[in-house]
């Protein structure tokens, strides 16, 4: 189902992204978001989507700031039971509501970061990537996996074949260690 009259997240896959910048909990209206909305209609350049970052830069008044979003991996038992729907290289086409709805709750931001003055976690220009990326989901679904690591989750080896990232101290035995 999708919703015409929505500039930002009219699909079931924007959606989702647009709940990481509107977030539902939140009380009180933001006061950032309609300039925001504005500043992604015309003042975004250079948009780099690459695996799971977006970086792009935004220009406001006589400065411009380079933000920069980087999202949380999906689990590999998600990216599985997706794949096992849309294939392991999905086509536009492909990406259904029903293949929608193998995935469970919103994208998540693992870190955000922007060259501003401002040093906050939402600034301005964050939130005009943000709905950047909204709009790029919305019109390449593909991107909404991209983002949240399918390929690397479908592709990566079983937890059991896996070479941990960390050796704990604990494991090594300084008397071999070095013989």
């Amino acid at each position: 189902m999708t919703n015409v009259n929505a500039e930002y997240g009219y699909t079931v896959w924007g959606r989702d992204f647009l709940r990481v910048v509107e977030p539902t909990s939140i009380t009180k209206p933001e006061p950032m978001l309609p300039r925001a909305r504005s500043l992604a209609r015309s003042s975004v350049s250079g948009v780099v989507v690459d695996g799971r970052h977006v970086r792009g830069t935004i220009a406001r008044g006589g400065s411009a700031s380079v933000a920069y979003l980087e999202f949380t991996p999906m689990d590999r038992s998600t990216a599985e039971s997706l794949a096992a729907i849309v294939g392991s290289a999905p086509t536009a086409s492909a990406l259904t509501d029903q293949a929608h709805d193998t995935l469970a709750g919103t994208p998540e931001l693992a870190v955000v970061d922007c060259s501003c003055k401002a040093r906050t976690a939402r600034c301005i220009h964050v939130l005009t990537l943000l709905y950047d990326t909204v709009r790029r989901v919305d019109e390449d679904p593909r991107i909404a996996l991209q983002l949240r690591g399918f390929h690397d989750s479908v592709d990566a080896p079983p937890e059991s074949e896996a070479v941990p990232r960390w050796t704990p101290l604990s494991a090594l035995d300084p008397a071999t260690f070095y013989g």
